[in-house]
């Protein structure tokens, strides 16, 4: 959990979905990683996006990693189709928080899904090891990566 999040107040709560294209990306990169992850967002820039199992936080860098909007208590337990989205909670930090909500949504699937092919490409270079590993990747796989 980003601890932050308790020390800032909230502007506005409010029930919300996360579209399934956004959703079903996540949960690949999830499945094949299983760590919390943060990339810079070059589109948005100076934010960053935090991302973990139980939240997504995007940040302002350049104040200190101040949390700008946060989707937490994702609901998808239970979820029987792919084509669903998942309803969460919406958390404004910040007055421009509606401003760069859904640009930010979809940047980061933009994100995942490259690093989900660049890894795919790494995995069909390793040949039949790949299938063989079972164990998540850990800093040594990508120094590059940047995740965290």
């Amino acid at each position: 959990m980003y601890e932050r999040l308790r020390d800032c107040p909230a502007l506005s709560e409010y029930p919300s979905r996360i579209p399934a294209e956004i959703w079903n990306v996540w949960r690949r990169y999830w499945m094949r990683f299983r760590r919390p992850t943060c990339f810079g967002m070059e589109d948005l820039p100076p934010m960053s996006m935090l991302l973990d199992e139980r939240e997504w936080v995007l940040v302002d860098s350049s104040l200190y990693d101040m949390p700008i909007v946060a989707w937490t208590d994702f609901q998808d337990a239970g979820r029987t189709a792919l084509h669903e989205s998942v309803s969460c909670t919406v958390r404004d930090y910040h007055q421009g928080a509606p401003k760069v909500r859904n640009k930010a949504l979809l940047l980061m699937a933009e994100e995942l899904e490259a690093r989900l092919h660049h890894d795919s490409r790494k995995d069909s270079r390793m040949g039949t090891a790949v299938a063989c590993r079972g164990l998540t990747p850990t800093s040594w796989d990508d120094p590059e990566s940047g995740d965290i």
